[in-house]
């Protein structure tokens, strides 16, 4: 079995704050409202699935149990965490994020979670600089990245205000736009700034009109006959529309939004018979946004 993640006694302290620390917070903020799979106390092994779960892309908060689990945090953890991710509802994302098209480029990762999509990017060849506010979240990255013999620049600082140089960075991969970011629009003028010239950027954020919103429009008898059902407690409370992602991104060029991630147990039973892959374009739960810095400002 592999060695334990040497930093898990500083992240399991406050399992609840240290996994809102890492991947954003849900809707419910205050500890006395928090869902209940956010409270504590947890022992270090569930709070190590609730992280699984969230960066797999799971709808369920916690995964089964099962007697052949990989010790969290070693490198088995990790490579099906990616599995997972990147496998089935989520083949979109190599593709999408182009993992295998920046070899020899400098690329900057902004954002939470454990760093699963940046890893990609190193494995196909760019110099990866992962940077985020959050200690106990660039130990995880560092650590998903150290397991595999994967070289990266990990730097702990606020995206809106990135130690680096302005028009040093190729392409920038903004994970998680919504979490723990009041101003986004501050954010977007930084990687502007570090930018080169023609550089492009890679935005990925939670959709406004997904599979919920439809579900309660359509079917708005649901909130008084069955108000719980279908409510996803890790849902978040800021997301985005494609106009809102184009206005926000205003200063970029050639700007294009595509909608996806969307599992068949979440169609709902009357669009049963359509293809997901389709259903995904129109109600899937993720908008990816990619645009170019404009060689020329005019």
């Amino acid at each position: 079995m592999a060695e334990s993640f040497p930093f898990k006694v500083r992240i399991w302290e406050n399992p609840g704050l240290a996994l809102q620390s890492i991947f954003g917070r849900p809707e419910v903020d205050s500890p006395e409202a928090r869902p209940e799979h956010l409270q504590g106390p947890h022992n270090p092994r569930e709070f190590a699935q609730r992280l699984y779960s969230l960066e797999a892309l799971q709808p369920a908060p916690v995964r089964q149990t099962k007697t052949d689990e990989p010790e969290p945090y070693s490198l088995q953890w990790f490579l099906d965490i990616e599995n997972e991710r990147h496998s089935k509802h989520g083949k979109w994302i190599p593709k999408l994020l182009e993992f295998a098209k920046h070899s020899g480029e400098k690329l900057l990762g902004v954002g939470h979670g454990l760093g699963t999509d940046w890893v990609q990017y190193a494995q196909n060849g760019a110099g990866v600089i992962v940077c985020t506010p959050v200690p106990a979240q660039l130990e995880l990255v560092r650590r998903n990245f150290e397991l595999r013999g994967l070289r990266g620049q990990f730097i702990q600082a606020e995206p809106t205000g990135l130690p680096l140089e302005a028009g040093s960075i190729d392409v920038v991969c903004i994970s998680s736009l919504h979490h723990g970011i009041d101003h986004p629009e501050q954010v977007i003028e930084e990687v502007h700034r570090v930018l080169k010239p023609g550089g492009k950027v890679l935005a990925v954020t939670p959709a406004y009109y997904d599979v919920d919103y439809w579900v309660r429009t359509l079917f708005f008898w649901n909130r008084w006959v069955r108000p719980h059902r279908g409510k996803n407690p890790l849902r978040c409370k800021r997301r985005y529309s494609g106009v809102q992602l184009r206005q926000m991104f205003a200063r970029f060029i050639d700007v294009r939004v595509r909608k996806r991630q969307l599992r068949r147990s979440e169609v709902p039973h009357v669009a049963k018979w359509i293809p997901v892959p389709i259903l995904a374009r129109l109600m899937g739960r993720v908008l990816v946004m990619k645009g170019f810095k404009p060689v020329k400002e005019g």
